[in-house]
């Protein structure tokens, strides 16, 4: 019997392959055979395939969107767990019709709770949020 890997558990994911591609400079190949060694279950992870692979693809674009709703921050600022959970939020708005602009807001939210700081889940609401309320 197939397991299920749900949504979350594969944006949960493709935040630590981010993560890991920002620390070492692997490319999404190399980054990828080597969290598949830590978490063998990820092999049929296609969505976090298809978040990591979109997010780097789209890197430049996203980043152009999120400085737009930045107040009083620059991009450099932020923190590299808080920037890629924004853009996979972002990146699930934009380029995943499938997927409703609130969840993806929710999702990256409770990301933020999950991997970020304490303000975390706070900020990435609010510019999520901005961003959802300029696009509706």
């Amino acid at each position: 019997m197939a397991t299920i890997i749900s949504r979350r558990q594969q944006r949960e994911w493709a935040v630590q392959v981010l993560y890991l591609i920002g620390q070492t400079n692997y490319d999404f190949a190399q980054a990828w055979k080597y969290f598949l060694l830590l978490e063998p279950a990820a092999e049929k992870a296609t969505y976090t395939e298809k978040l990591v692979q979109g997010v780097l693809e789209k890197k430049e674009e996203l980043d152009q969107n999120i400085k737009k709703y930045l107040s009083r921050w620059k991009l450099e600022r932020l923190s590299r767990v808080d920037l890629n959970i924004i853009r996979i939020g972002l990146f699930e708005m934009k380029f995943c019709p499938d997927i409703p602009d609130a969840v993806a807001v929710d999702e990256a939210i409770e990301l933020g709770k999950a991997f970020g700081g304490e303000e975390s889940g706070k900020f990435i609401n609010g510019l999520l949020g901005r961003f959802f309320e300029k696009q509706g």
